[in-house]
C-alpha cells in the first residue's frame, strides 16, 4: 500500500447524505468512489454469484419490500443452495481483500462496509461517520425513492420505521465484523451531523483534513 495514496471510509445512517458527500469528495480530488461495486467485483473476484454478496450485504433489506418477487427468491435460493458451504465470514474476506487490493492501487473513497476496519494498518486513512435529523433523514429518503419508487407515497412513520430498521442492519453488520460500535464516537476520527453543518461544511471540514494531514505527508 504505497504512502501517497488516501483513502477515506465513510459510515452513515441511511438518509444522512452520506453517499453524496462521498461523491462530491470523489469528484473534487479525482478519486473513485465504491459502494455496491464492491458487491459486483467481489462476485467476479471469487466466481460467486454476486446474488450471495448481496444477500449478506449491509443494505440488503433496504429495498426489499419494494422489490421482492418470486424471480429474484429463485435466483437468491439457487445461489445459496449452490454454495451452502459459504459463510458469511468467507464472504467478508473475500470482500475484504478487494477492498485492500483497491486501496493498494490508489486513493479510495469506502462506503461503509467495515472499510475503517478492514483498513485499520493502513496509515494515510480518515473515518467518517456521517449523522443527520430524523426528518432530514426522511425527507431525502422520500426525495431519492431510497425504498423504491413507491417511496414519496409513504407516510413519515412508515419512512422512519424503515430507516430505523436499516441502521439496525447496518450496525449489526458493523459490530459482527469490526467488533467496534456502529456510529459510536469512538469508533471513527470524525463524526458530522450534516443537518447541523450542512453539506458543504461536511466537505470543507474532511477537505481541510485531507489537504492538511494525508496528502503532506
Amino acid at each position: 500500500m504505497k504512502d501517497n495514496y488516501f483513502h477515506i471510509n465513510i459510515g452513515r445512517q441511511i438518509g444522512a447524505g452520506g453517499l453524496e458527500l462521498a461523491r462530491i469528495l470523489g469528484k473534487k480530488y479525482g478519486i473513485n468512489v465504491y459502494d455496491k461495486e464492491l458487491i459486483y467485483m467481489a462476485a467476479k473476484e471469487s466466481g460467486l454469484d454476486k446474488g450471495l454478496f448481496e444477500n449478506a450485504d449491509e443494505n440488503n433489506n433496504l429495498n426489499l419490500h419494494n422489490n421482492f418477487n418470486f424471480s429474484s427468491f429463485a435466483s437468491m435460493t439457487a445461489s445459496v443452495m449452490g454454495f451452502n458451504s459459504i459463510s458469511g465470514g468467507k464472504l467478508f474476506k473475500i470482500q475484504s481483500d478487494v477492498i485492500l487490493d483497491l486501496a493498494a492501487k490508489e486513493s479510495t473513497i469506502f462506503i461503509g462496509r467495515c472499510a475503517d476496519y478492514i483498513l485499520r494498518d493502513c496509515p494515510n486513512c480518515l473515518n467518517v461517520f456521517i449523522t443527520a435529523d430524523k426528518n432530514d433523514r426522511i425527507a431525502r429518503a422520500r426525495k431519492g425513492g431510497l425504498f423504491g419508487k413507491d417511496t414519496e407515497k409513504l407516510s413519515d412513520e412508515k419512512i422512519s420505521e424503515m430507516l430505523d430498521k436499516g441502521d439496525r442492519k447496518r450496525s449489526d453488520y458493523y459490530g459482527s465484523f469490526s467488533f467496534k460500535v456502529w456510529g459510536a464516537a469512538e469508533s471513527y476520527d470524525m463524526c458530522l451531523n450534516s443537518s447541523v453543518l450542512g453539506m458543504d461544511r461536511c466537505v470543507k471540514i474532511i477537505s481541510d483534513y485531507i489537504d492538511e494531514k494525508l496528502l503532506r505527508k
